[in-house]
Formats: structure tokens, sequence, C-alpha cells
């Protein structure tokens, strides 16, 4: 048996151990396996796992930072859906460290989520060296129980492994790759080539040259590369070429 595969089976060992039943262990593994290699959906597709396995209609992922809470993903009717809200009064002291997972059975009304009287609202921090940097959020049906003990461990465990997507999110480096990744999508694979060459200083001939192309195409292609771009010139593609490591860009 290979390392990997004992840890694993450690690990699995460890949780069935601490009373994880089959469901709850298989839960935990789809939404392991989703974060393993996180990518922009990876999100919506855990909260779509978890709604699952709680039977739930409401359920949120949020980021957390300087006090307000951003919408990462959300199912039902999460009632925080700007792309940075100020968290509410009510809500502020269960985001301070140190904090624990609020479990809110029968209440009035749901703080995060638009409905009355739901079963329960359930509000699970997620942090990082003594810093809360996200909230995992869900609410039952009205006159559905609260979750027993080994649901609300597994959601426990769910959070602490979501706080490296929530890094992976949260990074404004890589929102900032991600964002070029998506503007550089705009481009053909002709474009990109040729916005490739650019930080060499290569004039349309020597890129028209390189490519085997009329330099005519290439000044053609430049314009439109500015224009999809919204750059200013030849200079600022040069450098968005870098800062993307478009091609051989960096040579």
């Amino acid at each position: 048996m290979s390392e990997s595969n004992s840890t694993a089976s450690d690990l699995r060992a460890g949780y069935r151990a601490a009373g994880l039943s089959e469901r709850q262990l298989s839960c935990l593994k789809i939404c392991a396996g989703l974060l393993q290699s996180p990518d922009e959906q990876s999100c919506t597709k855990l909260l779509e796992t978890v709604v699952t396995h709680y039977g739930v209609p409401h359920a949120a992922l949020f980021a957390y930072q300087s006090g307000r809470l951003r919408t990462l993903a959300s199912t039902g009717g999460a009632a925080i859906n700007a792309s940075r809200q100020a968290v509410k009064a009510n809500l502020a002291p269960f985001l301070k460290w140190p904090c624990k997972p609020y479990l809110r059975n029968l209440p009035d009304s749901a703080w995060i989520f638009h409905c009355t009287n739901p079963g329960f609202e359930w509000l699970v921090p997620i942090t990082l060296q003594g810093s809360v940097i996200g909230l995992l959020a869900l609410a039952g049906f009205e006159s559905q129980p609260a979750p027993g003990e080994r649901d609300q461990q597994l959601m426990s465990i769910l959070a602490s492994l979501l706080t490296g997507q929530l890094i992976f999110t949260s990074t404004p480096t890589n929102q900032k790759i991600r964002h070029k990744h998506s503007e550089l999508s705009l481009l053909s694979p002709r474009e990109k080539e040729v916005m490739s060459l650019l930080p060499r200083g290569m004039s349309n001939a020597r890129i028209a040259a390189t490519l085997d192309i009329a330099p005519g195409t290439v000044k053609t292609h430049v314009e439109r590369i500015l224009k999809k771009l919204q750059l200013e010139d030849r200079a600022q593609a040069a450098a968005f070429a870098v800062e993307s490591k478009l091609g051989n860009s960096g040579c």
C-alpha cells in the first residue's frame, strides 16, 4: 500500500472512530475531492453536496474580511448577495475570534437567509491562524429538526477543509490571475501569438516574419488586441502579456 493510500485510510479510520457514519464519510469524501484541486465551481458543487446530505433548502458560503461578507456561492434564499456587504450587528459578535459554530434552533427569523420561521439556522465560521476568513451557513425547512452531534462534527470538518478554498478564492494575486485568464479568452489563438511577441519590442514586420504572416495582418491583430482588452497602446499590451505569462512573453 502506498504512503498516500495509507494516509487516506488512516484519516478515514480516524473519522469513523470519531463516530461519522458511512453516509457522512461519503459526503466528506466528495467535498474533499472537490477541494483537492479548487476552481471557480468548487464552492457551488460543494454546497450542492452539502444541501443534498443535510436535506436543507438554504446554504451559502462567504468570504469574510474587514467586517464584510462576500458571497462565494449560495443556494436557496441567501439574503447577502452583494459582492461585499457589511455584517449586520446581530451577526458580528459570532465572527470575532475566538468563535465557534452557532446553531440557532427555531429562530423567529434567519440572519443570513430570506426565510421566516426556519427549523434552524446554522452558522459555522471558517478560521485561519486566529482569524475568521469565511462563513458556511445552512438553514432548514420549517419544523425540520436541528442536526445531531455527528452532522455538526462533519460540518466542522468541512469548515476546516474550506480554509484552503477561501485562501485560493480570496488571495488578490489569484484573483488577478483568474481575471487576466478570463480576459485572454477574448483573444484568438493568433492574437495571443502576436501579443506574446510584443514584450520583445518587435516591429510589425519582424513579428510578421516570425509568424510567417503579412505585416498588415499583424497590425490588424494588434489593433484588435488593444480593443478587446481595452488597452491604450502596444506598451500596455506588452506589460499585460508579461503579467499574464503569455507564451514566451517573459523571454
